[in-house]
């Protein structure tokens, strides 16, 4: 079985040719994103497809690991993160916008990997027992 950060790393970017993305507030040039094909995004699924065994072989602890060195990552770039998404949708920084945005996804990051899903018993009656898996 092929690891998760390999098949991570086997999608490849689209043919190469991007599109310019432009500030809704000022009309300037943000930056480029890579065009993408159906092909592209049929690659991505199969890709996230392969790696979900490995995911879950990771069990808890190794997902919440994961989810929280994610969130480190986003609380060590919040900055620029909130500078982008910004620029790219035109909002303000302060208030409930991007800087709220972005300390938001690092704490919704934080809760999902710190809530352990354990199996839910729906019926155990005598006759039937059935539990519930996340």
């Amino acid at each position: 079985m092929e690891t998760y950060d390999s098949l991570l790393a086997s999608i490849t970017p689209g043919s190469g040719e991007t599109r310019t993305i432009f500030d809704p507030a000022t009309g300037g040039a943000v930056g480029e994103a890579p065009v993408h094909t159906v092909e592209d995004l049929e690659a991505a699924v199969a890709a996230a497809v392969a790696a979900q065994p490995a995911w879950a072989a990771l069990g808890h602890d190794g997902r919440s690991a994961a989810l929280l060195k994610a969130a480190d990552a986003v609380e060590r770039s919040a900055e620029e993160l909130a500078q982008l998404l910004s620029r790219e949708q035109g909002k303000p920084l302060n208030g409930p916008n991007a800087r709220f945005e972005v300390g938001a996804c690092a704490a919704w990051l934080r809760a999902t990997a710190t809530t352990e899903l354990t199996p839910e018993v729906v019926v155990d009656d005598g006759e039937t027992y059935a539990e519930l898996h996340y």
